[in-house]
C-alpha cells in the first residue's frame, strides 16, 4: 500500500455480493474513489441472532464472530463480518425498553439497550478491530442507521474520530429511534448530508448533529457521459426498484394520463424494478399493472440492469421520470442528469437541491396531472433543455472531483484535532 496516506475504516450494512450485485453498489463505487487518496478498509457488518445454547458453544472457540476478506486491490480492502448475538439479548432489550421508557417518561425514544447488550457490542467491536490488526485515522459509518453504533464503538476503541452519512429513509419505515443509536449520531465528529431533506428528517427526530457538511451523492463523471442523440420517438425512462415508496402506481397513472393527452408519440422504458433482491417486492403484480395500462404497447420492461450497462441505458433515453414518495438524494436521476437528461420528478427529497427549470420540473408528491402535463409540454417542444448545461451543473456539484474535495476537507478537519 502507498505510504503516508490516511487510513479509513468504513462500516457498511449493505454492499454488493455475488447474490445481489446491485445492493449498495454506489457505496462500493464511493469507496473505490476514496481508495485513490486513502487506504480504505470496508467491513460489511452482519449481526445474526442465535440461541444462547448455541452461542456458549461458539464463544470459547471464537466462532461467535467471523471475518472474511472478500476483495483487495489498489488501496481498498473489503471484508464481510458476521457477529452472532444471543437472541435472548433482544428479548431482554424489549422488556428493558418498555420498563425504562415508562419509568423515566422518555419521549422520542422507541427502545433502550441494556447495559449488558451495550457491553456485548463494545467487546465484539474491539475484537473486530483486533482481528483487522491495522491502524486507522478515522472510522466512517456509511449509512448511519445500519452502522453508526458500530462506528462509534470502533472509534472509541481505536481512539480516533468517526463520521457518518445516511442514505435510507429516516427513520427506516417500521423502526423506532434507539437511545444508543441517537447517542452515536450525536457524538459523530461530522455528519455528511446527502440532501437538505435528509438533514430535516434527522433533526425532526430530535437528533442534534454536532457538525453537518452538505455532500450530496457522488456521481462518477468518468462513467456517465453526455452523448447527445436525437431520437425519432422520445423515450421517458424510470429506474427504480419496486418498493412502495418508489410509487410505481403514480408512474402508471402519469403515463396513462400522458397517453390520453399526448398528440406526439413517445416510448416508456421501465428498468431495475426487479434488480435489488429482497428490496424489490411484488414484481409480478407490477408487470400485470403495466400490461393492463393504456401505454403497454409503448413500454419496454427491463427487470435488471448492471452497473456497467446502466450508462448506455441513460443514453438511450431523452428524459428521466421519478415518482417516489421519499428519497435521500436518489442516485439514478443524478446519473441520468450527468448524461444530459432532464429530470421530471415528484417533490420527494434531494431532487429539490438541484432541479430548477433549467434541469427539469418538480411536482407535488401525488400530482400525476401536473407531471403528465409537463411531460406533454416536453413532447410538444413547449419546454426545452440544454443537455450540456444539465451535465455541467451535476458534474460541478456532485462529480468525482467535487465529492473528493469536500470529503478531504472533512477528513482533514476532524483528524486535525486528534
Amino acid at each position: 500500500m502507498p505510504s503516508g496516506r490516511k487510513s479509513i475504516l468504513v462500516t457498511v450494512s449493505w454492499y454488493p455480493t455475488k447474490e445481489n450485485p446491485i445492493a449498495g453498489s454506489f457505496f462500493k463505487e464511493q469507496c473505490e474513489l476514496l481508495s485513490r487518496q486513502y487506504d480504505i478498509t470496508v467491513v460489511k457488518l452482519n449481526p445474526a441472532n442465535t440461541l444462547w445454547s448455541r452461542y456458549i458453544l461458539q464463544r470459547p472457540s471464537g466462532k461467535d464472530i467471523s471475518l472474511h476478506k472478500t476483495g483487495e486491490k489498489d488501496g481498498l480492502k473489503e471484508y464481510d463480518c458476521v457477529v452472532f448475538r444471543p437472541v435472548e439479548y433482544a428479548v431482554m432489550n424489549n422488556i428493558h425498553s418498555r420498563v425504562t421508557i415508562k419509568k423515566k417518561g422518555l419521549s422520542g425514544i422507541g427502545s433502550v439497550d441494556t447495559d449488558a447488550d451495550i457491553r456485548f457490542w463494545k467487546k465484539h467491536m474491539a475484537r473486530l478491530a483486533d482481528m483487522l490488526g491495522e491502524r486507522f485515522d478515522l472510522v466512517y459509518g456509511l449509512s448511519a442507521q445500519g452502522t453508526s453504533v458500530y462506528a462509534m464503538m470502533l472509534a472509541e476503541y481505536l481512539n480516533v474520530p468517526y463520521i457518518l452519512s445516511e442514505h435510507s429513509p429516516f427513520l427506516i419505515p417500521g423502526s423506532t429511534l434507539n437511545a444508543t443509536f441517537k447517542e452515536s449520531m450525536e457524538k459523530a465528529s461530522c455528519f455528511l448530508a446527502i440532501s437538505n431533506d435528509k438533514i430535516r428528517q434527522i433533526m425532526m427526530q430530535n437528533v442534534h448533529l454536532k457538525d453537518i457538511e452538505y455532500m450530496g451523492n457522488m456521481v462518477d463523471t468518468d462513467k456517465f457521459e453526455y452523448r447527445p442523440v436525437k431520437h425519432d420517438i422520445p423515450s421517458f425512462l424510470i429506474v427504480a426498484a419496486n418498493s412502495f415508496y418508489k410509487n410505481y402506481d403514480l408512474f402508471i397513472k402519469t403515463m396513462d394520463r400522458l397517453n390520453e393527452i399526448a398528440n406526439k408519440p413517445f416510448k416508456v422504458i421501465i428498468a431495475g424494478y426487479a434488480a435489488n433482491k429482497g428490496y424489490s417486492q411484488n414484481v409480478e403484480e407490477l408487470i400485470t399493472k403495466i400490461n393492463a395500462s393504456s401505454f403497454a404497447d409503448k413500454a419496454e420492461l427491463i427487470p435488471s440492469v448492471s452497473r456497467d450497462e446502466i450508462k448506455d441505458l441513460y443514453n438511450r433515453a431523452d428524459a428521466f421520470v421519478m415518482t417516489s414518495l421519499q428519497e435521500g438524494q436518489p442516485v439514478a436521476p443524478l446519473e441520468a442528469a450527468c448524461c444530459g437528461l432532464p429530470v421530471f420528478s415528484t417533490r420527494c427529497g434531494g431532487v429539490e437541491d438541484y432541479v430548477d427549470d433549467t434541469i427539469g420540473r418538480i411536482v407535488g408528491i401525488l400530482d400525476h396531472e401536473a407531471l403528465a402535463g409537463y411531460l406533454n409540454d416536453y413532447l410538444e417542444g413547449k419546454i426545452t433543455f440544454d443537455g450540456e448545461h444539465i451535465r455541467d451543473v451535476i458534474a460541478k456539484r456532485f462529480g468525482r472531483d467535487a465529492f473528493m474535495s469536500k470529503f478531504t476537507d472533512v477528513v482533514n478537519r476532524v483528524t486535525a484535532h486528534e
